[in-house]
């Protein structure tokens, strides 16, 4: 599943998580971090992945998650989410174009009813 990561949504995240770090925000603080733009939130992606996952499977509910992140993502840039589902667990990776692993993670689901 193809997203766009846009500075709006990473500004809404912020509002709704009280993260406002400037890294996120601030174009001058993303620079001097060494980063061409701001950086979206790693719980944002984390919690985009499972929103994502769930408007596919509304019968699941997730009962445990974990994401490793391998690098930063910048603002403006689209991702994939790609789910890979066992019995019970649910794998992700979030690409970046042209392909990098920007982090990969699991879930645990089970059935709501």
């Amino acid at each position: 599943m193809r997203k766009r990561i846009t500075s709006d949504s990473v500004r809404a995240y912020a509002s709704v998580s009280k993260d406002t770090a400037p890294i996120h925000l601030e174009q001058e603080a993303a620079a001097q971090a060494g980063y061409k733009r701001t950086i979206a939130h790693g719980m944002y992606m984390m919690g985009l992945a499972q929103a994502l996952y769930l408007t596919e499977h509304p019968s699941q509910w997730i009962t445990t998650y974990h994401m490793k992140f391998f690098k930063p993502l910048l603002v403006d840039t689209d991702v994939v989410f790609h789910f890979e589902a066992s019995d019970e667990e649910v794998r992700v990776t979030v690409t970046a174009d042209p392909g990098e692993v920007i982090a990969q993670g699991a879930f645990s689901v089970k059935e709501k009813f």
